[in-house]
C-alpha cells in the first residue's frame, strides 16, 4: 500500500497482512487489528454478513457500517460486489470531519470515489456519490444523530449491518441497548450484524434489544466474535457465559430522549 500522508490526528501502523490501519488519539486506539486491517474486515463484515451470499439472492442491498475509519469496509464491499448486477445503498458513520476530506482527497483518481461530494440538508452534513446503481452516503456527525434523521429523510431497511465501531471501553455509546435497538428498528427480518467485539456487556446489550447471537471467527488474539440476526434462537454457550458474568447491558439515556424527540 502506497500511504498518502496521515489525516490530522493519525497516525499509520502497519499490520501483519501487510496492509495498514489508523492508529487515533482521540480514542486512543487503531482502527482495526494489527494481524491485519484488510483481513480483519473481510473476515468480519464481508463474510461474517454474508455479502456474496446475499448478493446472489437480492436484486438490491443496503448495507449500514458503524465506523468508516479509513475506508476499508468501503473498499472491500465494492470489491466483494463487483460483479453484483443489482444495485446497492452503502451507509457509513463517522464523526471525524476531517478524517471524511482526507479520504476525499486521497481518492481522486478512483473511479466512482472521485465523485464525492459534500452535501449539506437541514444541518446535516454528508459525503456522497451515486454511480449507476451504486450510492454511497457517509453521515458526518455524531451518529445518534445522524442516523434517525437519515432514516426518517431515507426510509431504509438494512441487509447487513458492520458494528465496527472504536471499542466499548473508548467508546461506549455506539454499543448500547438503545443503538441496537435503533439498528434493529430499521432492518430487514434476515440482517446480519457483524463485530469484532465479543464482549459480555455489548453481547447484553444486543439481546436485551432483541438480537439472536452466534459466535463468529475468531482473528488474531481475539478468541471469538459475534453475529446477530433477527431470527433463530441464540448459542446457548453465549447465553449461559452471560447468565454468569457480573457485567451489565450498556446504556445510554441521552439516546433514548433523542429517539423520543
Amino acid at each position: 500500500m502506497n500511504k498518502p500522508l496521515a489525516p490530522e490526528n493519525h497516525q499509520w501502523v502497519p499490520t501483519e497482512d501487510g496492509s495498514y490501519t489508523l492508529f487515533s488519539e482521540a480514542f486512543q486506539e487503531a482502527c482495526h487489528s494489527t494481524t491485519g486491517a484488510k483481513e480483519e474486515t473481510q473476515l468480519h463484515y464481508i463474510k461474517g454478513c454474508q455479502i456474496k451470499e446475499k448478493s446472489l439472492k437480492n436484486s438490491e442491498l443496503n448495507i449500514l457500517e458503524v465506523g468508516f475509519g479509513l475506508g476499508i469496509g468501503l473498499m472491500e464491499t465494492l470489491t466483494a460486489l463487483n460483479d453484483f448486477s443489482g444495485s446497492w445503498k452503502f451507509v457509513s458513520l463517522e464523526i471525524d470531519e476531517k478524517l471524511l476530506q482526507w479520504f476525499k482527497e486521497t481518492h481522486q483518481d478512483h473511479p466512482l470515489l472521485k465523485h464525492l461530494e459534500w452535501n449539506e440538508n437541514n444541518d446535516q452534513k454528508i459525503l456522497s456519490c451515486s454511480w449507476d446503481k451504486i450510492t454511497i452516503d457517509i453521515l458526518c456527525g455524531d451518529a445518534r444523530k445522524t442516523l434517525p434523521f437519515y432514516i426518517q429523510k431515507n426510509p431504509i431497511h438494512w441487509d447487513a449491518i458492520y458494528q465496527d465501531a472504536f471499542s466499548p471501553k473508548k467508546n461506549p455509546i455506539l454499543w448500547t441497548k438503545e443503538w441496537f435497538k435503533l439498528l434493529k428498528n430499521s432492518s430487514k427480518l434476515d440482517v446480519i450484524l457483524s463485530t469484532y467485539s465479543a464482549s459480555s456487556s455489548i453481547r447484553k446489550s444486543l439481546v436485551e434489544a432483541g438480537w439472536i447471537l452466534s459466535k463468529g471467527d475468531k482473528f488474531g488474539p481475539k478468541r471469538t466474535s459475534t453475529r446477530a440476526k433477527l431470527v433463530g434462537e441464540s448459542d446457548p454457550d453465549i447465553l449461559l457465559q452471560l447468565s454468569r458474568s457480573p457485567v451489565n447491558a450498556l446504556t445510554d439515556d441521552n439516546l433514548s430522549e433523542l429517539l423520543r424527540k
